[in-house]
């Protein structure tokens, strides 16, 4: 099947597919004599077992070192690893979930405090956040949203 197909089977746009053989995470696909890429039934299993390995929140780096496993068609080898990548996922999860209580915390202490009316100030800056509510510190943005940094492209296209 070429990439169209083997895209729309799996709900992914071509270019995720050419990524995902780019990062290692697909075989280099086949070609045909026309130049197009050619995929078989074990790579189209390999990118389903991928969108779910991404689905449950697995980073793609981890994917990859896992990917090999999903081919050999048993879970054998790929149920420890997979069983040590989701722990540290739940570990991670419920790290960000205990951030994201504190800074939900200091945001309706903040909320409260706004709600209150307050006499003017004169010739003073605005001191709306100034004082914290709780003790609790407010999460750093890095924590809310982990994003790989991007790489340059040294191609020049988009």
């Amino acid at each position: 099947m070429r990439i169209g197909e083997l895209a729309r089977e799996c709900n992914v746009n071509p270019r995720t597919v050419r990524f995902y053989e780019a990062f290692g995470l697909l075989p280099k696909a086949a070609r045909a004599p026309s130049g197009h890429r050619m995929y078989s039934d074990r790579d189209l299993q390999r990118l389903r077992f991928i969108r779910r390995a991404k689905q449950i929140g697995l980073p793609l780096a981890n994917i990859r070192q896992i990917a090999t496993f999903a081919d050999t068609g048993s879970c054998e080898h790929l149920r420890p690893r997979l069983k040590e990548l989701i722990a540290a996922q739940l570990s991670e999860i419920e790290s960000r979930i205990k951030d994201l209580r504190a800074l939900q915390r200091e945001l309706q202490g903040h909320y409260a405090s706004l709600c209150q009316p307050q006499a003017p100030r004169s010739g003073a800056d605005c001191s709306c956040l100034d004082r914290a509510p709780h003790k609790t510190p407010i999460l750093q943005t890095a924590a809310l949203v982990k994003r790989p940094p991007r790489r340059k492209n040294l191609t020049g296209r988009r």
